[in-house]
Parts: C-alpha cells; structure tokens; sequence
C-alpha cells in the first residue's frame, strides 16, 4: 500500500484562492497552485503521480506539472486537450482547428492538427486523416503516419493487417512495411518484430 500510495495520487479536490482553482492530493499538500480559471480533469488513483494536470486559463488550455511550483509544460494556446489512457500521449486541437494533433505529455506536439478522429484499444490508437489511416502504437511510442488505406487486426492473435497502396502487408516495429507476398521471406526472429495488438474497437463517436 505505501509504494502504490508513493506512485499515486489517490484523490484530487479542486481548491479556489480568490476564484481561481488548483488542485489538492488526499494529504492536503497543494500539488497544482491555484493560479488557473479551471482544472479541465482530475485523475482516479491509477494515474502516476507526475501525471500532468490540463488547467484553463483565459480560456485556452495548457498542461501543468503537479509538483506544487505550478510549472507548465506548454504555453496556454489550446482549444482543446483530450486524455486517453495514461500512456504518455494526448491529443490536441489549437488555432481554432477542428481536427486533432498529438502531443507527448511532456507537452512536444508530434503531430500538427489534421486528424479527423481518434481511437484507442489496448495500447494502441487508431486515427483517420480523410480517407487515410494511421496508428500509435504507445507500448512503442510508433507512430505510423496517417498514410494507409486501410488498418485491421483479424483476430487477438494474428498481426495488425496494414493496406497501402492498394497492396495488404504487415509493417515491423521499426516502421518498414512488408507487403505480404514477401512476407514468407521473413525471418523466425523477424516474425517477433511484426506489429500486432488487440482487436480493435470501431471509431466511437464518444472518444471525441
């Protein structure tokens, strides 16, 4: 119990000094001053402690490092930041944009906004840029560029089936696509490198 304790926050409460608001652990040590107009989320106690804290100010968002100091990771620009599982990346929207960028928590946007939408099964994330498809593979850190026709997965056990070009291959943890008809040519030790995660879910209209 106490290194769970050590490595979360169990609870997080929403303090207000002169109408702005922070946020308190369960001991009641201020772990986000309370400099911010709003905190857009507060986290079960599954979530690391250094999760970062996505406040509003002005009404813009910007990500804040629980460390009590309130020192922000990004500057207050965005429109929007969503959370996925904590597996260090979320999504952004900024510039008035409608489409969605990723960014690291550590606040590094990897990928301007021009994705459409956004998925997440098990540990990887599945995104459409029109009629292009791409992934982020967290477990990784891969991030395959929306550049696919098509992305599927035919059973829990089988390899992530990718489709570029028309042609239907499998792509290796290093990012290299191996078009099927190849694919005999691969080595035992090579087989163990090939993409493959869990079914994934349909784009769900309430991730967004």
């Amino acid at each position: 119990m106490t290194n769970i304790k050590s490595q979360n926050d169990f609870t997080e409460v929403f303090v207000a000094e002169n109408g702005k608001k922070g946020v308190k652990n369960f001991e009641g040590s201020i772990i986000v001053p309370a400099n911010y107009d709003e905190i857009a989320y507060t986290y079960s106690r599954r979530i690391p402690k250094d999760y970062p804290y996505v406040a509003i100010r002005g009404g813009k968002m910007g990500l804040v490092v629980p460390d009590g100091k309130g020192t922000e990771l990004t500057a207050f620009v965005y429109d929007y930041i969503g959370m996925t599982s904590p597996n260090g990346w979320l999504f952004y929207k900024k510039d008035g944009s409608t489409q969605f960028g990723i960014m690291t928590i550590g606040g590094k946007e990897v990928m301007p906004c021009k994705l459409d939408s956004y998925g997440e099964d098990c540990q990887t994330i599945y995104f459409t840029s029109g009629d292009r498809q791409g992934l982020l593979q967290t477990s990784l850190g891969l991030l395959l560029e929306p550049i696919y026709d098509n992305i599927e997965v035919e059973d829990p056990d089988s390899q992530i089936i990718f489709t570029l070009n028309g042609e239907k291959g499998y792509v290796k943890e290093d990012g290299t696509f191996v078009p099927l008809s190849l694919s005999e040519t691969l080595s035992e030790d090579e087989w163990n490198y090939i993409l493959d995660e869990c079914i994934r879910d349909q784009y769900d209209d309430e991730y967004f």
